[in-house]
């Protein structure tokens, strides 16, 4: 039979042991509740350093949506000024009419909202047309084109025949890009082919003399026509 002294000390130990499990379990409580304390914490703090990026990031944004609206209204304005080239407008087209629609669209790009809204993908193609216009309004000789009763059915095909004559190749193949109706590389691609395109189309533009009345009118029709359907291209590629 156990004496006092060592039922105290049963008692004592195992009133140690339950005290040291108690112990150990405030020990994890604590633990966890100042690792989560701290993960709390740490994220808190991330967030606080993230928080200027991501506003930067929504004011980008922000920015970019309102250079779209205005950029979509800029270029608005220049389509409607390519009128007058147009298949079925039936404006007469020649040396001073091709005079009075460059002046306009050099009142365009001195706008308010003109050539700052050009991107690098659409600014040769505009410049194109331009040179071809001073280039044609200047020349010695007065001319007039008379509109073909079947406008809009081989102006393409005589063009792309005008091309191949100048030996503008760099233009012909900026054409078939511009036709095949691609944009997903427009960003990167269209300003390699829009700076060839301006190339061939000078070239064109100096043999302007020795066009028939046929060959001018695809011409200048063409090379309105890219002009706006760079500018869609243009829109439609920074709206993905």
């Amino acid at each position: 039979m156990l004496d006092f002294n060592a039922g105290l000390q049963i008692v004592t130990l195992v009133a140690l042991g339950i005290a040291a499990y108690f112990l150990s379990l405030l020990k994890a409580a604590t633990e966890a509740a100042v690792k989560t304390t701290a993960e709390e914490t740490a994220k808190a703090t991330i967030q606080q350093l993230k928080w200027p990026a991501e506003l930067a990031r929504e004011l980008q944004k922000t920015r970019g949506v309102e250079r779209q609206e205005l950029r979509f209204r800029s270029y608005g304005a220049l389509w409607k000024e390519l009128r007058p080239l147009a298949i079925y407008d039936v404006a007469v087209i020649d040396k001073k009419t091709v005079g009075e629609l460059s002046r306009k669209l050099s009142d365009w790009y001195f706008s308010d909202c003109g050539g700052l809204m050009l991107t690098p993908q659409a600014r040769d193609f505009y410049f194109a047309l331009q040179d071809l216009l001073r280039v044609t309004s200047r020349t010695t000789q007065d001319w007039a084109i008379d509109r073909p009763e079947e406008s809009g059915v081989k102006e393409k095909k005589t063009f792309e025949a005008v091309l191949k004559a100048k030996n503008a190749d760099g233009a012909l193949t900026a054409l078939e890009y511009i036709s095949a109706g691609t944009i997903d590389d427009w960003q990167t691609a269209a300003p390699k082919w829009a700076e060839q395109w301006r190339r061939g189309i000078n070239t064109v533009a100096a043999a302007w003399n020795g066009l028939d009345n046929g060959d001018r009118f695809a011409t200048l029709q063409q090379v309105g026509s890219i002009l706006r359907t760079s500018l869609a291209n243009d829109l439609e590629s920074r709206a993905r």
